[in-house]
């Protein structure tokens, strides 16, 4: 008897995305990472490269705010490191005075999401130059290798992804906005299954997703309709 990728207990269908509604997000990009403050430091360090900047003057009283706010909480003192998680946009071009010289640019912030022990928040470092490999849907566990094109997650710089629905293969752009991931500028391949059965693999990945990441490193993406969680499997 031939294999078919289509038994009845992989008979899956379609699923239509409703978009969330998405406010827009603050200015620049979103950072994970170690801000320190002192008497000659007020440096941030994103976990995504080994470089610090240090705050332009153009970064909010607000912004300024919460940080000074975060780091009396979370230290005893000047100059230790505190985990952040931010908005913001990177210069390495304009001319630096003072102790902002030693730096490898300035960061002007626009938002500031909280402290990494608390705040949930997913910034493009938790998910970039990591791959992610389906295992459940809506809580029924998936396997990839019952798929001819494997349902992952691989992100690229500026959050580039490819990726497959089990069916087809896709790629483009995503984006973070508030607390969703958002999937509107993907080309798709060809269909590679046998469609009698069910329409187009397990899941279709256009629009905005609720996007968290577990404390066990699972990638949980949330539509209307369906629940997707994935696990970090990046390449060796």
């Amino acid at each position: 008897m031939e294999k078919t990728f289509f038994s009845k207990r992989f008979a899956l269908s379609i699923i239509v995305v409703t978009s969330f509604g998405c406010a827009a997000d603050p200015a620049g990009i979103r950072y994970r990472g170690e801000y320190t403050l002192g008497h000659e430091v007020n440096t941030f360090c994103p976990e995504i490269n080994s470089e610090c900047y240090w705050l332009s003057s153009e970064t909010t009283a607000q912004a300024r705010h919460q940080l000074k706010t975060i780091y009396q909480q979370k230290t005893t003192g000047l100059y230790q490191p505190v985990c952040v998680i931010i908005q913001g946009e990177i210069d390495k071009t304009s001319q630096r005075m003072g102790f902002a010289r030693d730096m490898d640019g300035l960061v002007t912030i626009s938002h500031v999401y909280g402290d990494c022990d608390t705040s949930r928040t997913v910034s493009h470092g938790d998910l970039q130059h990591h791959r992610w490999v389906l295992i459940k849907r809506d809580n029924q566990p998936t396997k990839i290798d019952d798929w001819p094109v494997p349902p992952v997650l691989d992100f690229g710089e500026k959050l580039f992804v490819e990726g497959g629905n089990g069916c087809r293969s896709f790629n483009g752009f995503a984006k973070l906005v508030g607390d969703k991931l958002v999937f509107d500028q993907l080309e798709f391949g060809d269909v590679q299954c046998d469609t009698g059965d069910v329409a187009f693999g397990l899941y279709s990945i256009g629009g905005a997703w609720k996007v968290r990441i577990e404390a066990s490193q699972q990638l949980v993406l949330e539509s209307t309709s369906s629940t997707l969680t994935f696990k970090q499997d990046d390449w060796r």
